[in-house]
């Protein structure tokens, strides 16, 4: 003998409910494949070529960030390539693979793979405050050489790193004066009228009264 169960209509959204719960906990839980293996893994160094750019290093909408300096170099830890990947598991990282591919989804270069070789450009573009800072750090740097000689080698250096300091330019107002022209006027009006400003002040040595005359 069988037993007909019918469901509620209560039954059937709290049913329905645990599903959706089920689902959504096994989508998480499952692996994500990159249809692309990612240009990096665990334990591997990236450097910053531009400062400024913010990338996440944990999941979850409080999760902290971190804002790039030019030149550093970056650790690449599983965290961050967890952090890394949007809502549909794909990761910015794998731009990294070029620079073209960087250029195609940002427009600009921001990171190049290994550590950062030697001399690496540590600001955005010449003439931004990064590179004013670093730029009159280096020249004290070079001024305080003990010789005149080493001096010269390092200002040269300087030069050669940051080029020359960007040019200033002043200019001068060269509109008239109103009151310089007015007194003009005023003192052409006197004189064509025949009579001329006298001063009659002679200096007086202090204690002593001047001739009030």
């Amino acid at each position: 003998m069988s037993t007909n169960t019918t469901e509620t209509p209560r039954e059937r959204l709290e049913r329905l409910r645990a599903e959706t719960a089920d689902r959504k906990q096994a989508a998480s839980a499952a692996p994500v494949v990159e249809s692309a293996a990612l240009p990096v893994r665990p334990a591997d160094i990236i450097h910053a070529k531009l400062t400024g750019t913010t990338f996440a290093t944990g999941r979850g909408f409080m999760s902290a960030s971190h804002v790039t300096k030019a030149g550093e170099n970056i650790v690449v830890t599983q965290q961050l390539i967890d952090a890394s990947r949007d809502a549909g598991g794909r990761s910015w990282l794998r731009h990294l693979v070029s620079e073209e591919a960087q250029l195609a989804a940002w427009r600009e270069v921001r990171f190049g793979l290994g550590t950062a070789p030697e001399g690496v450009r540590t600001w955005n573009r010449r003439g931004d405050a990064d590179w004013v800072e670093q730029r009159e750090a280096a020249r004290r740097e070079a001024w305080s050489q003990p010789t005149a000689e080493a001096r010269a080698e390092a200002l040269a250096a300087v030069e050669k790193r940051f080029g020359p300091a960007p040019t200033t330019s002043v200019t001068l107002n060269t509109t008239p004066d109103p009151s310089i022209k007015l007194a003009e006027e005023q003192q052409a009006a006197l004189n064509a009228g025949g009579v001329k400003h006298v001063s009659h002040y002679t200096a007086v040595e202090p204690g002593q009264k001047g001739d009030r005359r």
